[in-house]
């Protein structure tokens, strides 16, 4: 495709696109465009999504009951605030990545890369994670176990946990390319925008249902489709003029108000997930942190031992192992034999025990990724 320059563009897919395009002049020689902030993105969203899957010990007790009986909740639910911009900003980013794919002549050809890319390390990481899921309900207890019940857990191991989110996002993405020709009309964006708008109607403010946002099928098809906007309207170069300080105090502002939004759902409300990622203000505080780190990151970043471009598809698969089983079970096992009881009603004992758990399971997901990538095992792609 040849953009108003006559500069044409091809990409490297990594997990959601690319992060670098090769810029083949038809007089220059080739070089290499680089989006600094895409890896940024990637890295500090990713560590977001593993830090809110990672739960505390809960003594077999119901989470929404012990939040309840927590002073000072308020503390716990702000540091889980602060990285609630991340599913968004992988919407967003996926949509900038693809931007130049979705006008091809044959936008579809795209979109079955995709599927070949992404589908087969997810259907063997989900399928894992099902048969874990199985041993731990009904192998290691006492429960009836009747064919049916596996096709409860696909339905829970779906809608509930981190794999809702490649369903979701093919489901999108297959909207962007269906809907090509209109992806420039910010009317376009206006209908996706509406449809948004419900899902956070339906599933966080209406008082005959609320839901997890993971629930939302359309939900998240706007933000994709703004991320394709930024890009293909040139928006990255417009942040870039803005005062930086100015999008500080934006997001900071924007921070304060999911929180108090969040505290008020909490208190005062019917609702389960006060911090359900479709409240107004933490939308406008995922957009707000997205232009953020695009106008921080002017040069790529060294991420050390991390490879963002590599490794989030990885970590995003197998990081609920160690979140779901791996460290519940150490926890039980040491309560169980040391009689040390990590579950705790105080505020910062969950903290605590959140941030351990968050970068235990981080470390040992990467470790984990890096031999998958390192052995070409379990269909991750090694880009």
């Amino acid at each position: 495709m040849s953009t108003p320059d006559s500069t044409n563009y091809s990409e490297q897919i990594p997990i959601h696109g690319a992060s670098a395009y090769k810029v083949q002049s038809t007089i220059t020689n080739v070089k290499e465009v680089n989006y600094p902030f895409v890896n940024l993105v990637r890295f500090i969203a990713t560590i977001g999504i593993v830090f809110l899957h990672s739960g505390i010990p809960l003594a077999g007790n119901d989470y929404n009951v012990v939040i309840h009986k927590v002073n000072h909740i308020e503390y716990y639910l702000l540091l889980r605030q602060l990285f609630k911009f991340a599913t968004i900003c992988y919407f967003m980013i996926a949509g900038f990545l693809l931007a130049d794919k979705v006008t091809e002549a044959n936008p579809f050809h795209y979109y079955k890369r995709r599927l070949n890319i992404l589908v087969k390390p997810y259907v063997f990481s989900f399928a894992i994670f099902i048969i874990l899921l199985l041993i731990r309900d009904y192998a290691l207890t006492d429960a009836d176990f009747k064919w049916y019940d596996i096709l409860k857990s696909m339905k829970f191991s779906l809608l509930y946990t981190a794999y809702w989110y490649v369903p979701n996002y093919l489901l999108s993405l297959l909207i962007i390319v269906g809907f090509a020709r209109y992806i420039q009309s910010p009317y376009f964006g206006a209908l996706l925008f509406m449809l948004t708008l419900f899902y956070t109607w339906y599933d966080v403010y209406s008082s005959h249902h609320t839901a997890s946002h993971t629930t939302a099928l359309f939900g998240f098809v706007f933000y994709m489709w703004l991320g394709v906007y930024i890009k293909k309207n040139n928006v990255v170069q417009k942040i870039k003029k803005l005062n930086f300080l100015y999008l500080v105090i934006v997001v900071l502002f924007t921070f304060l108000a999911s929180n108090f939004e969040s505290y008020y759902l909490f208190h005062y409300t019917h609702i389960r997930d006060s911090l359900n990622t479709l409240r107004i203000s933490n939308q406008l505080y995922s957009v707000a942190v997205f232009v953020l780190l695009i106008g921080y990151c002017d040069k790529p970043l060294k991420f050390g031992i991390f490879n963002p471009r590599n490794e989030t598809y990885g970590i995003y698969l197998y990081h609920s192992f160690f979140t779901f089983f791996v460290l519940p079970s150490v926890e039980n096992w040491i309560s169980y034999h040391y009689h040390i009881s990590l579950f705790s009603y105080n505020v910062l004992g969950m903290i605590g025990m959140t941030l351990f758990n968050c970068a235990i399971s981080y470390f040992l997901t990467t470790a984990l990724v890096k031999i998958l990538l390192r052995y070409k095992f379990a269909f991750l792609p090694a880009l």
